[in-house]
């Protein structure tokens, strides 16, 4: 009894500090618990007069899952006991679930004694203030080192930095590399929209200034930050070196202050230029016949594609297809050369191209024309089919080259696709390539004759 007299003297005069405590004897396990305040008053704990045991069973009732395995490494007999004996006390920091929410805590334990026996004293201080504020600050901190790790990383990517202050469009550098030093850029002032007028008449080159003064005009610049966060654009400067690609790009760092950072992207924008201008010109090569120069039979494919994509819609478009064919280009291969050949192909190619100006002209094939009338040449086509069909007369009179022609009319009403309107014209190609056959062979001998004379064979 007196024992127990001098546990509650001893725990009512802890209980100014601690929600909680708890004397162990160390002999037998048993313990005491005087629960006195706040959280501790409202866990439902086992309780069978053995700490250990009871302990375990709690933990897996009321420690937060994230610090159960903490608590159960630390809090056993063997590892308290050692901790007190190498340091004289034990502080353990965890969280108990109370009414479904965490709740941090700091468990402080001794020992001593009393009347012969070992006791462990065990005092629970709610701290869960203390540490979410402490927490909070430790990861402000940790935030603000990370981003200013972040801004130095950033800030080595530009050449130069700027902060304007909104409210009184004061405006400071911040960084700056040699080349923008060199152009005598004003790195301070307070009226930065104006300021950048006149520096863009010194440092922008002559063909950008009316893009970047429009575009930087103060109203303008504020709407595309507030539509859209952030402002970009790409000019160039005058440097020693000529015409210099730079990039600027401006954000709102808080609402009255807006960074903007300018970086020295020539190299980039120049290889993305060259890698464009190879592109085209492959593309360019790809869909050309190298003999002729006309657009060759992959890009009739394309123009194809794009044609049956508007009829497919059910555009309102108007086109023709003509179809041509060199008559007697194998005769004069196999008698004269391939050399030969060619002429009669290029002279062919541009009959066709004189003919129909305004339309584009493929060659399809080695003897084989087609020609998409559009436009003013759709408008005309019988007109130019019977000038095409004159030219061709003359020609078989003159021993020039001679070309069949057979022209059809997309109809809406009819054709699903470009293909339907090409099978027309080809059958009337052929018809037409018949009506020329009449002394033919004559007219190629001659036309061979001719050929060769202007190459001396």
């Amino acid at each position: 009894m007196d024992m127990q007299l001098t546990f509650e003297d001893v725990a009512s005069a802890l209980s100014l500090d601690y929600e909680c405590v708890f004397f162990v004897d160390n002999e037998t396990n048993q313990y005491a618990m005087f629960a006195f305040r706040g959280k501790h008053t409202k866990l439902e704990l086992t309780d069978t007069r053995n700490f250990w045991a009871d302990t375990k069973v709690n933990m897996e009732a009321v420690v937060y899952p994230e610090d159960k395995q903490s608590f159960s490494e630390h809090i056993n007999r063997e590892t308290l006991l050692k901790a007190i004996q190498d340091d004289n006390a034990f502080n353990f920091k965890y969280r108990l679930l109370v009414e479904g929410e965490p709740v941090w805590f700091q468990m402080k334990a001794v020992l001593g004694r009393s009347q012969g026996r070992e006791y462990l004293i065990i005092g629970v201080t709610n701290i869960d203030k203390q540490e979410r504020e402490r927490l909070e600050l430790e990861q402000k901190a940790s935030k603000s080192k990370v981003y200013g790790q972040i801004v130095m990383a950033l800030a080595e990517r530009y050449d130069a930095l700027y902060m304007v202050d909104l409210v009184t469009d004061h405006f400071a550098q911040y960084k700056s590399e040699r080349l923008f030093c060199e152009l005598s850029i004003t790195v301070e002032g307070d009226d930065f929209f104006n300021q950048l007028k006149k520096d863009a008449m010194q440092v922008i080159y002559s063909e950008d200034i009316p893009l970047i003064t429009a575009a930087l005009e103060r109203e303008a610049f504020l709407r595309e930050l507030d539509e859209h966060g952030v402002f970009s654009m790409t000019y160039r400067l005058n440097s020693p070196n000529g015409p210099m690609y730079v990039n600027l790009v401006a954000v709102y760092a808080d609402k009255n202050h807006v960074v903007i950072s300018v970086t020295n992207v020539d190299a980039q924008v120049r290889r993305e230029q060259k890698i464009r201008e190879e592109a085209s010109a492959n593309y360019e090569k790809a869909c050309h016949d190298d003999l002729t120069g006309i657009r060759n039979k992959n890009a009739y494919s394309e123009f194809e594609k794009k044609l049956d994509q508007q009829i497919k819609c059910g555009k309102d478009i108007e086109f023709a297809i003509a179809l041509c064919d060199v008559n007697g280009l194998k005769t004069v291969n196999d008698t004269q050369g391939h050399k030969t050949g060619d002429i009669y192909i290029r002279d062919a190619a541009k009959l066709i191209c004189e003919t129909f100006k305004h339309s584009p002209v493929f060659r399809v094939g080695g003897d084989e024309f087609v020609v998409v009338l559009r436009g003013s040449d759709f408008t005309n086509r019988e007109e130019l089919s019977q000038q095409f069909y004159e030219t061709v007369k003359r020609n078989a009179e003159e021993d020039k080259v001679i070309v069949a022609c057979g022209i059809s009319v997309y109809d809406k009403a009819h054709d699903e696709n470009t293909a339907a309107v090409f099978e027309r014209a080809d059958a009337m190609m052929y018809r037409n390539k018949m009506s020329l056959k009449g002394g033919r062979d004559e007219i190629i001998n001659t036309i061979i004759r001719t050929i060769g004379a202007r190459m001396n064979i």
